[in-house]
């Protein structure tokens, strides 16, 4: 690996063959040597799962066009042990500089995130040291499990910017305030539209659905819908950001999900070491 460049791993949760991966990929091609190790199949909403087939190894995606010098891989793995894998394997003498998993098909928004498996891949390589970035392009609920014919090029856009400005303050200013920075690209995003910092809501964006519940209701007649109520928002967060103001989302977001201990030990009247609530 060439050492005077900067290292970008790829990946998603939409498989080695989405579009959005390859819009990434072309986006990014010249700011660095980048390496993908993406999942083989669609895995969408796999969070942060370590589900795989224990038994394969990557195997090169050749048969793909990508931009020269792209090293392209794939794997039976969920997105997040993709990564893992990825950074024992593909990189074992060199931590990537940057990981950037997207673009996924489908914003990724609120409370939601967690299910997320485009997020989930992103908080991996946070958590073995590598800032990481997790873009999403809003899209119709059909494209969220299968590819859609759509245009990249804004989202691409808005990722390579915000690649482009991480990579001109890394590594200095290791550690960073954050370990993810979660974007999402709204549809349409024409020239000039906001990017604005955002707060993750805690309200939750996708809600699922089912008519004539019962205690025999299989998992396939819930459905998943968008409940966006603009009342109940704060305008600093990111659902208001991309569903009411349709403008780009910028959430920073860290690993530490620590709640308050001193607001913790009042309301259930504990008695704890001081220096635990330092």
């Amino acid at each position: 690996m060439n050492s005077t460049q900067p290292l970008i791993m790829v990946t998603n949760d939409d498989g080695i063959d989405s579009p959005g991966l390859h819009a990434l990929v072309d986006a990014l091609a010249d700011l660095g040597e980048v390496v993908i190790a993406a999942p083989t199949t669609q895995q969408t909403a796999q969070g942060r799962s370590m589900n795989g087939d224990r038994s394969v190894s990557f195997v090169r995606a050749d048969q793909r066009s990508w931009p020269e010098g792209v090293q392209g891989w794939h794997i039976a793995a969920t997105p997040a042990l993709a990564v893992r894998h990825a950074l024992a394997v593909l990189t074992p003498h060199r931590l990537p500089d940057l990981l950037v998993s997207g673009i996924n098909y489908g914003e990724n928004l609120g409370n939601n995130i967690t299910i997320s498996g485009t997020v989930g891949a992103a908080f991996q390589a946070a958590a073995q040291g590598v800032p990481a970035l997790a873009v999403s392009r809003q899209t119709p609920m059909d494209y969220h499990y299968h590819y859609g014919d759509l245009d990249w090029n804004a989202a691409a856009g808005v990722t390579r910017r915000w690649v482009q400005r991480l990579l001109q303050v890394l590594p200095a200013t290791l550690p960073l305030p954050f370990d993810v920075l979660k974007i999402d690209v709204p549809d349409p995003c024409p020239p000039g539209t906001e990017e604005r910092f955002t707060r993750l809501s805690r309200q939750p964006y996708f809600i699922s659905v089912m008519e004539n519940p019962s205690q025999t209701a299989p998992l396939s007649r819930a459905r998943t819908a968008i409940q966006v109520d603009p009342q109940a928002l704060d305008p600093g967060d990111d659902i208001y950001a991309v569903a009411v103001d349709r403008v780009v989302s910028v959430t920073p977001l860290t690993l530490d999900c620590t709640a308050s201990l001193a607001d913790t030990v009042q309301l259930l009247k504990l008695k704890l070491d001081d220096s635990l609530l330092s």
